[in-house]
């Protein structure tokens, strides 16, 4: 014959396995509580470097603009620089020109 269990050990079982089930929720909720910590500390990391990523873009875009116009004005120096050597080459080989020419006796 089987015997009937008492309710008192039923309610015991029960209340244990609901203990148990609490408890496993308390430790669920901590972690979920600790993640989210870690999920805060890591979003306000993300936003510091989005930050320095941005200031750190602007930064290459001033260089790379100002040394596209140091280029020009080196271009334009270089070129000025250029124009007087050809004006003093001309003068040289004018007075050398006209050295040849006075010793030949071809000039007045």
């Amino acid at each position: 014959m089987q015997q009937i269990p008492q309710p008192d050990s039923q309610l015991d079982r029960i209340e244990a396995g609901v203990n148990q089930l609490n408890q496993r929720m308390a430790r669920l909720e901590e972690r979920q509580a600790g993640q989210g910590a870690k999920l805060e500390s890591h979003e306000s990391q993300i936003g510091e470097h989005a930050g320095r990523i941005h200031s750190l873009e602007l930064q290459h875009a001033v260089a790379k603009a100002t040394a596209g116009q140091q280029g020009k004005q080196l271009m334009g120096r270089w070129s000025a620089v250029g124009a007087t050597g050809l004006v003093v080459l001309g003068a040289i080989a004018a007075a050398i020109g006209k050295a040849i020419t006075n010793m030949i006796g071809i000039g007045p």
